[in-house]
């Protein structure tokens, strides 16, 4: 079984592909591959001698795409700190809105139940034991935001659009890790 993990190499900065074979019971990283552009990406996947069984990759449409022409069979995994980043981002921007509300406001408990119901999703989505767990706290989250919100929204169609790749990393957790390879999902 083999996974390849996308990492960005901020000296040279370009993308390294590290791939990894799953012998005894642990990840052991096998290659890297540097990556100079997209277009090099597809050259680079088709001189792998391996058949890879997860890709681990940010959330990039070309290499997305390029990995299922490649690989039909793959599982891909979207990196979870660029979901997690995201949110943050999201939920930082959204946050001004509130305390400016809660300014406005003599009781600002509605505005701190929304504003930890929304840290409470993504702190809780990675740690649910299941992908079906994981799809039931989605789903109740998208009960309670504010869908007219645009940066809110923007997030959510993010999350469906990646849906399938979001919840894979539920898929690879029973898998163990080499944590000194730098393999953490």
């Amino acid at each position: 079984m083999y996974l390849l993990k996308q990492m960005f190499n901020p000296i040279e900065k370009l993308d390294d592909l590290w791939i990894y074979e799953f012998h005894s019971n642990k990840w052991q990283l096998t290659q890297i591959i540097k990556i100079r552009t997209k277009k090099h990406l597809s050259v680079q996947l088709r001189n792998i001698a391996c058949r890879l069984d997860y890709a681990v990759i940010e959330m990039s449409q070309p290499y997305r795409n390029t990995f299922y022409y490649l690989y039909p069979d793959i599982k891909i995994i979207i990196n979870k700190s660029e979901l997690v980043s995201l949110f943050h981002t999201t939920i930082e921007e959204r946050t001004e809105v509130f305390d400016e509300a809660a300014a406005a406001v003599e009781n600002a408990s509605i505005y701190n139940r929304l504003n930890r119901d929304w840290h409470y999703f993504i702190e809780e989505f990675y740690k649910m034991p299941s992908k079906e767990e994981a799809i039931k706290l989605y789903e109740l989250w998208q009960t309670y935001v504010p869908l007219n919100n645009k940066k809110i929204s923007r997030f959510i169609r993010t999350m469906e659009f990646y849906f399938d790749e979001i919840m894979n990393y539920f898929d690879i957790l029973g898998i163990q890790t080499d944590d000194k390879n730098n393999l953490k999902l």
